[in-house]
C-alpha cells in the first residue's frame, strides 16, 4: 500500500511539472529567443526531468531528508517562524527575507559548482546549447544531496514552516526557477538590478568571455552585486548557450557518469603528476 502511495506521489509530481512545461512554453511562443530549438532537445530534458524525480524519490526513501529535523532537534532551532499567511503584509515581508536567505546561501553554492571541482556536476546544466523551460531540471541528481548541506540544512535551522507556508514558498520558487530559464525575449531593464528574470539568467549561461561567471543569483540580483559578479544586461542582449567546449551530454547513460568520469580523469592525471615516493 506504501509502495501504491509513493508510485501516485510520483505520478502527481511527474504530471504537475509536465503542465507547468507545458504553460510556459506557450508563453515561450509569444516572442522565443530561438526560434527552431531542436525538438529532440527538449525531449531529451523531458525524458531526463522523469529520471531526475525517480532517482530523487529514490535517495529521499533512503531517509538523508531526516537529517535536517534530528539537528534542528539537537541545537532547538530554527530562529524564524513563517507564518500561516493569513495576515498578507506580514506574510509578505517574512517570504520576501526567507527568499533573501536562500539566495543568498545559493549564491555562493552556485559560485561554488563554478570554481571547485563540484564544475563537474554542474556543467551539464551549462551544456544546455537550447536553453528553455525544460532546462530547469537539467541538472545532475547529484546536485540534490549537495544541495541538502549548503542550502537546505541552514535554511532549515533559520526558518520554520507550516505545511501551507511551506507549499506556497516552494510554489513560488519552482515557478520563478522555470521563468528564468524561458526561451523568451523579455528586457526587463532597470528591474534588472532588482529581480532575475530569463535574459539575466541566460547572461550566465552564454559562453562569450564576458558573461562567464557573471549572475550566480536565482531572485534577486542583490548578492551578485554585493559581490561583484554582476554582469547588467544589455538592451536585446541575447546571446547563444552552453559550454566554451561545444559538449552537449544529451544522453541519459553518458550524463550520469559525467561528474564520475571527469573526476576519475582528474584523479588519474594527479597520480601521473605525482612522483614515486622513492623519487622524492
Amino acid at each position: 500500500m506504501e509502495l501504491f502511495s509513493d508510485f501516485l506521489n510520483f505520478a502527481k509530481y511527474i504530471l504537475t511539472g509536465f503542465l507547468m512545461y507545458g504553460f510556459f512554453m506557450l508563453i515561450e511562443r509569444i516572442r522565443p529567443v530561438e526560434k527552431h530549438q531542436p525538438l529532440s532537445h527538449v525531449w531529451f530534458n523531458l525524458g531526463w526531468y522523469v529520471f531526475y524525480i525517480l532517482v530523487s524519490f529514490a535517495l529521499q526513501a533512503t531517509g538523508i531528508g531526516l537529517l535536517i529535523d534530528l539537528i534542528q532537534n539537537w541545537l532547538g532551532l530554527p530562529l524564524i517562524n513563517l507564518p500561516v499567511p493569513h495576515n498578507p503584509l506580514t506574510y509578505g515581508l517574512i517570504a520576501l527575507l526567507y527568499f533573501l536567505v536562500t539566495d543568498f546561501f545559493y549564491y555562493w553554492f552556485h559560485r561554488w559548482q563554478h570554481t571547485t571541482w563540484l564544475w563537474e556536476q554542474h556543467k551539464f546544466h551549462h551544456s544546455e546549447v537550447s536553453l528553455n523551460v525544460t532546462s530547469t531540471r537539467r541538472v545532475h541528481w547529484l546536485e540534490d544531496p549537495f544541495l541538502l548541506f549548503c542550502l537546505e540544512l541552514p535554511m532549515g535551522l533559520l526558518f520554520k514552516f507550516n505545511g501551507l507556508s511551506l507549499g506556497i514558498i516552494t510554489f513560488i520558487a519552482i515557478i520563478w526557477l522555470q521563468f528564468i530559464h524561458l526561451n523568451l525575449r523579455l528586457n526587463l531593464g532597470y528591474l534588472s538590478r532588482v529581480i532575475t528574470g530569463p535574459q539575466y539568467h541566460r547572461l550566465h549561461h552564454s559562453f562569450q568571455p564576458e558573461h562567464l561567471d557573471k549572475n550566480f543569483a536565482a531572485f534577486f540580483p542583490l548578492w551578485d552585486i554585493v559581490f561583484k559578479t554582476y554582469y547588467h544586461p544589455r538592451r536585446d542582449e541575447f546571446p547563444p548557450t552552453g559550454l566554451t567546449t561545444g559538449e552537449v551530454y544529451n544522453n541519459l547513460w553518458e550524463a550520469s557518469l559525467l561528474p564520475f568520469r571527469e573526476w576519475l580523469s582528474s584523479f588519474r592525471e594527479s597520480s601521473k603528476r605525482r612522483k614515486p615516493f622513492r623519487e622524492r
